[in-house]
């Protein structure tokens, strides 16, 4: 009886024709207008294979608030782009160069340490930003979903495929299917004033929460008998659990919201890495990202995170570890050679990929009336891929913030070390051949927490006190 029902409802999740709200956008306009304060919004935002510099960095001419980005080749020329995306968006960007990783791990296994702060050691020790502010700070309880963990491509959780960790660093499955997504979104929201098509979501909610109280049942059995790390899993099981009986409540939309279709499965027949999906990938962020703005719009949730996978063409991981840096892509390095310019346009086209997804998330932010209200942060998991180093991420910060940060602006960070050494101070190597910054991305997540109303003074698990402080020149 169990096994048949957990499988009926499973089933008729996944094939929900339950339809994703279309945002009226003069709503958020009118409270605006108004003086309401919409609620702010993160979305944390991972993208491969790290960045060429040459392409991205600041130039001899460029300032903090005068700067270029429109040059041929240029791989955030997408934020300047109103032809493309209907107006500029270059005074809603931060661009910040001198961020470190404080992983210690090096290469691929960093992205773990992206919203964690951690010292990767084999998982993350401790939740993500993105948790903290939805479930620690209690910004997520509001609303119908708490928080929201979406890929593309890869569905894997670990260290390195994802940004998501819950309680003791416990990684969280992400959705890389857009019909799953608009589930976890949409489900149990009918179609119109059709009694039917309410009546089937009413058995549907009722299945759910049937099911989830047989659920329950298990797990309390099973808990005691569980050593310390599976429990810290059963805990995020249940925290996730707590979230699904919330969708299973009766749905409310505002007014502003109204149905439409839900995604076309045709339009991706397969979504998994290496096995066939990569040429539909563009297709699959876009509708993901397409989603999550318009769930947030409705306020159905208000935290997410967004793990990007390469183009169609699959080449890029071959690309990447071909980039052959100037001295703008070692961190000016005195014993750099001159690079290959090829590799740097290679890898800056990759950039300019993800930074077109970016881009074009902002812009249906905007045209929804929320990328005032709305912080992102986007970044990757190195800086210089070809070395797999941790040193110098490309680091973004974009929207409105709710005014938190000044936004329109270049930053480059001070390296705090001797002029003649590049990657600081040489007697403290870690793991992977990089070394200790004097600007961990620890002091953004301190800084984004403060933001969100957090009386926090540090984040992260480091042992060296770089997970303190905020970053200078934000506000």
């Amino acid at each position: 009886m169990k096994r048949s029902s957990r499988r009926t409802f499973l089933q008729a999740l996944g094939g929900s024709a339950f339809a994703l709200p279309l945002v009226n956008m003069l709503a958020d306009s009118v409270a605006q207008a108004e003086g309401e304060n919409l609620p702010m919004k993160f979305v944390g935002m991972y993208h491969p294979h790290g960045v060429a510099s040459e392409y991205w960095a600041m130039r001899d001419t460029d300032t903090e608030t005068e700067f270029d980005i429109a040059y041929d080749g240029c791989s955030l020329s997408p934020f300047d782009d109103a032809a493309t995306y209907g107006k500029s968006f270059k005074d809603k960007i931060l661009l910040i160069e001198g961020i470190d990783l404080t992983s210690r791990a090096g290469g691929h296994e960093s992205a773990g340490a992206i919203l964690t702060g951690s010292k990767i050691s084999g998982t993350p020790l401790n939740m993500s930003l993105d948790q903290y502010l939805a479930f620690e700070m209690g910004l997520g309880a509001e609303t119908r979903l708490a928080s929201a963990s979406l890929g593309v491509g890869m569905a894997q959780t670990e260290t390195g495929r994802t940004i998501s960790f819950g309680a003791g660093g416990v990684p969280l499955p992400k959705i890389i299917d857009p019909v799953q997504a608009f589930d976890l979104f949409f489900a149990g929201f009918a179609l119109g004033d059709d009694p039917e098509a309410e009546a089937r979501a009413a058995r549907q909610r009722a299945l759910g929460k049937s099911v989830i109280d047989l659920i329950n049942g298990d797990i309390n059995r099973l808990n005691p008998k569980l050593a310390a790390r599976e429990k810290l899993k059963l805990d995020q099981h249940l925290t996730s659990i707590r979230e699904l009986e919330k969708q299973f409540q009766e749905p409310t939309l505002s007014a502003a919201c109204s149905v439409p279709v839900p995604p076309d499965p045709s339009l991706f027949p397969s979504i998994a890495a290496f096995n066939g999906g990569e040429p539909f990938f563009p297709v699959i962020t876009e509708l993901m990202t397409d989603m999550l703005a318009q769930a947030m719009a409705c306020d159905l949730t208000r935290f997410a995170t967004v793990f990007l996978t390469d183009r169609s063409d699959s080449q890029d991981h071959a690309i990447a570890h071909q980039y052959s840096a100037s001295a703008a892509g070692l961190m000016n390095s005195p014993d750099a050679g001159p690079g290959s310019p090829g590799s740097w346009a290679s890898l800056a086209a990759i950039n300019l990929y993800n930074y077109k997804q970016i881009a074009r998330f902002m812009q249906k932010l905007d045209e929804f009336g929320i990328l005032d209200s709305t912080l992102i942060y986007a970044t990757s998991d190195m800086g210089n891929p070809a070395e797999h180093r941790t040193t110098n991420v490309p680091t973004l910060l974009a929207g409105g913030a709710s005014g938190r940060f000044r936004m329109g602006r270049r930053l480059r960070m001070a390296q705090d070390c001797p002029d003649d050494v590049y990657r600081c101070d040489p007697s403290e190597p870690s793991a992977g051949g990089n070394f200790l910054s004097p600007t961990p991305q620890n002091k953004i997540l301190v800084s984004i927490a403060q933001a969100f109303g957090a009386e926090i003074e540090a984040y992260g698990t480091q042992d060296d006190g770089s997970d303190q402080g905020t970053l200078d020149g934000l506000v």
